[in-house]
């Protein structure tokens, strides 16, 4: 189990305001009133309007306090709580776990930067034989708010691992230190997990095959890619509003997280040439290289900012043929290397105040 210290290094960080406004909703649902939600956190109903912002682990954590006072009955409720955490709700670094090659790639990053996501559990992740095993831990938490985050945070990272792979993945053994509860609730995790989970054991802990890492992601179903592709353009033309042909193309760039396509390819796909295709976008006052261009350095200090991932990694899922590639074209964007903006930003990998993490490499 990691160090107090450690455990707090990976857990007590600023986080988007996001969580609040999903917890808060859930509250709302189930008929809890907005001001027994809000007391004590210091959050405003005006915060959590705002699309961006960040709140402090304790405001979260006295946020769950109240929610699970004021909704008792419900022994579900972290439960359903992780079900509304979907890809997009993690913003961009949803879009970088969306986009990896594949589940093991994706496991990696996850592993590595869990301190981008709202988790206030922390995780390990390790291949031992021939199965991965994530095992979670709590104990640094308060103890009246452990299992609700226990609840919340597994559910949640199997509500990502079912939209990365458009189905459920398949767990050989889920594990739980609680006690063996009630036979509803019992039920409730088996639908979740997919398997009845094992009580009254030493670890909350959870083990599959380690060949499922292998498999090449599906780049999710069309309604989490769809809303990943929106994402992605409302980021994109707050920098620059585009209409006709241009706004057509730019938005097919956005749409398969993980493949940008060619000309080629787009002007297939519309059913015209890519001579044709080219005239058009001239007409327009514009190039297809100056539209993907646009994309690409958008997304990049997008993920630099707020996915910290590593210039290979950023090379990948814009579809660079390798890092020399990337980092050249990032110089022509900037007038400097990749590793020089980052430090003129802030934004040196790795670099985060909450320690490196290890990295799950699938073997």
């Amino acid at each position: 189990m990691p160090s107090l210290a450690s455990a707090k290094n990976q857990w007590d960080f600023r986080r988007g305001i996001a969580t609040a406004r999903v917890l808060v909703q859930l509250g709302c649902d189930h008929g809890a009133s907005l001001d027994a939600l809000l007391a004590g956190t210091q959050i405003t109903p005006a915060q959590l309007d705002q699309g961006e912002g960040e709140i402090e682990a304790s405001q979260e954590i006295q946020l769950i306090r109240n929610l699970l006072q004021a909704l008792p009955h419900i022994p579900t409720l972290g439960l359903q709580a992780g079900t509304r955490y979907h890809i997009t709700t993690y913003g961009l670094w949803g879009y970088a776990v969306l986009s990896s090659p594949t589940l093991g790639d994706a496991f990696s990053m996850g592993s590595r930067m869990l301190n981008q996501t709202f988790s206030l559990t922390t995780h390990k992740v390790e291949q031992v034989g021939s199965q991965v095993q994530i095992t979670s831990f709590s104990e640094h938490l308060p103890e009246d708010i452990r299992q609700f985050v226990l609840d919340r945070d597994r559910s949640a990272a199997i509500t990502l691992q079912r939209e990365l792979l458009g189905k459920p993945v398949p767990y050989n053994i889920v594990m739980m230190q609680r006690a063996e509860p009630s036979a509803e609730l019992a039920d409730a995790y088996t639908q979740v997990f997919g398997i009845r989970p094992l009580f009254g054991q030493t670890h909350d802990r959870s083990l599959l095959d380690a060949a499922v890492m292998h498999a090449p992601l599906p780049q999710a179903n069309e309604h989490t890619a769809q809303m990943c592709e929106a994402m992605c353009r409302k980021l994109v033309e707050a920098r620059s509003i585009r209409s006709g042909m241009a706004d057509t193309v730019r938005n097919r760039l956005l749409r398969t997280p993980g493949h940008i396509p060619d000309m080629e390819e787009i002007a297939a796909e519309m059913r015209v040439t890519s001579r044709t295709l080219r005239r058009h976008l001239m007409a327009e006052g514009v190039t297809f290289r100056s539209l993907l261009e646009e994309v690409r350095s958008t997304l990049t200090e997008e993920l630099m900012a707020t996915a910290d991932l590593t210039h290979g990694e950023i090379a990948t899922r814009l579809g660079y043929a390798d890092v020399t590639t990337f980092i050249e074209a990032f110089r022509r964007w900037k007038g400097m290397p990749p590793s020089a903006f980052r430090r003129e930003q802030g934004l040196a990998r790795g670099v985060t105040g909450r320690g490196i993490r290890r990295r799950f490499i699938p073997r």
